[in-house]
């Protein structure tokens, strides 16, 4: 399938992608995947978080439907962006849901990314589940590489679950090399990521 890949817009709907590229983590840190979407589709507009239209691209099908979505930033913008993105999360929840958050984090803290300085980091990659296996990874991935050639950045990072074994499949076969596990340490974190930890990746330029 021939897809465009260009870089996303505030009208753009990739807002749901994301929720699909980490879904079981979305859910358990909204409080369920219905607040999830709505917490994406707010935040999606706005400017410098990790979750921006800005920090996207899609890719798009023929018909113009989104076939899928990249979010990616430079390693070392990542901190000062995931904690906008907890900040305006904050201000969009009820205040009774504030303390569950801050637990979920909490609990998250062990399995977070810590991908190496200087690279591209992709903090999400998601097809939509009607245009899978037709090339919208590898296009976007192949994105990926080209905005990390383009900032002169070392290379791209990426972290998926220890127990994807389709997306550390993709990722391998294009050339990425593990970086290292990070496995859940107890059954409470597990079931909040929805796994049993993260493996990371790199692919060097």
């Amino acid at each position: 399938m021939d897809v465009v890949v260009r870089p996303a817009r505030r009208e753009d709907a990739a807002h749901a992608l994301l929720f699909v590229s980490a879904a079981p983590y979305y859910a358990s840190y909204a409080g369920g995947p219905e607040r999830a979407r709505r917490l994406l589709r707010s935040l999606y507009p706005r400017r410098g978080h990790t979750a921006s239209w800005e920090v996207c691209h899609v890719a798009v099908a023929g018909d113009g439907a989104l076939a899928g979505v990249l979010a990616a930033f430079p390693s070392d913008d990542g901190e000062a962006l995931a904690r906008r993105f907890v900040r305006l999360t904050v201000a969009h929840s009820a205040p009774w849901r504030v303390p569950a958050l801050m637990r979920h984090l909490r609990t998250t803290a062990a399995v977070s990314p810590h991908p190496p300085p200087g690279m591209l980091y992709v903090d999400a990659l998601a097809t939509d589940p009607v245009h899978r296996r037709r090339g919208v990874a590898r296009a976007l991935l192949a994105e990926a590489d080209r905005l990390a050639a383009e900032a002169g950045l070392a290379g791209v990072a990426l972290d998926t679950g220890i127990e994807n074994r389709p997306a550390r499949r993709l990722y391998e076969r294009a050339g990425f090399s593990l970086h290292g596990l990070r496995p859940a340490p107890d059954d409470r974190t597990a079931r909040a990521v929805g796994g049993s930890g993260f493996v990371g990746y790199v692919k060097a330029r």
